[in-house]
């Protein structure tokens, strides 16, 4: 099996998130894909099968399980499509859980069309400030928890306990956001994303946790067009677009090729 690792959401190697990609010639049972997924032992390793030139089906699985969205592994997957199956395409459409999704190739720079998921206002309750260590202005639910602070730099420091973000029930990830405005960041606000529900207890860079932060964000600020830096350890900057009109988003980043080579299967 043709498999790559892939840096997404990366300026260069050893940053943004790692994404193992297989390249299937026809489709493989689940168990096998999750226990390749539990070996890899990244954040995401992605699956796909071609379909017909230019369109693939696409699966992702956790080190904890299958889920039905994952950014960086779908830019990661588009990466090894136009650099090492397809290189005359302009864009590439994936088949995924979560509906279609689509990369286009603007240079160096992928661009994914994505879902737009708007939340709903829920309640986390009063001993989270303590558990977070941050101010709690705000919380939503969409597929994950929003928790929304205002302080950059202890947005940078928190480390909350495992155990607490587990106690979110029901949730993939625990997503924690904050304008830029005001710090030394140059953007328009930052994240962080936890998933200890997926056995990841940080995840360095997650796409999916835009389809959340963009509309959201888009709101507050009063612009369409944003950038985020999700400030991990590796950490890595997503160019966004709130595409109301058709009730998508866009978000835009670099990818670098760490490994090629074959699973002995």
């Amino acid at each position: 099996m043709k498999y790559y690792i892939v840096d997404a959401f990366a300026e260069k190697m050893f940053g943004g998130n790692q994404a193992g990609v297989c390249v299937l010639e026809t489709p493989i049972d689940a168990e096998l894909m999750q226990n390749i997924a539990i070996e890899n032992n990244f954040s995401e390793t992605a699956f796909l099968v071609n379909r017909s030139p230019g369109r693939y089906d696409l699966r992702w699985f956790t080190p904890g399980g299958e889920i039905d969205f994952c950014g960086h592994a779908t830019m990661g997957s588009a990466f090894v499509v136009k650099h090492f199956l397809e290189p005359e395409l302009a864009e590439v459409h994936f088949d995924a859980m979560c509906g279609e999704l689509i990369v286009r190739y603007e240079g160096d720079l992928q661009v994914m069309n994505a879902p737009r998921w708007v939340g709903a206002p829920r309640e986390i309750g009063a001993d989270w400030e303590a558990k977070l260590g941050i101010r709690c202005l705000e919380s939503f639910k969409t597929r994950d928890t929003v928790v929304v602070t205002d302080d950059v730099e202890k947005l940078r420091a928190m480390h909350p306990a495992e155990a607490d973000i587990l106690s979110i029930e029901g949730d993939m990830c625990l997503i924690v956001t904050a304008p830029a405005a005001g710090s030394a960041e140059d953007c328009d606000f930052v994240c962080r994303v936890f998933a200890p529900a997926g056995a990841i207890y940080e995840d360095p860079v997650t796409g999916s946790a835009h389809s959340s932060l963009i509309p959201y964000w888009s709101e507050k600020l009063g612009k369409d067009h944003m950038v985020s830096h999700q400030i991990s350890r590796r950490g890595g900057v997503l160019i966004c677009d709130d595409l109301k009109e058709t009730d998508r988003v866009e978000m835009a980043g670099k990818c670098v090729c760490y490994l090629q080579g074959e699973l002995m299967l």
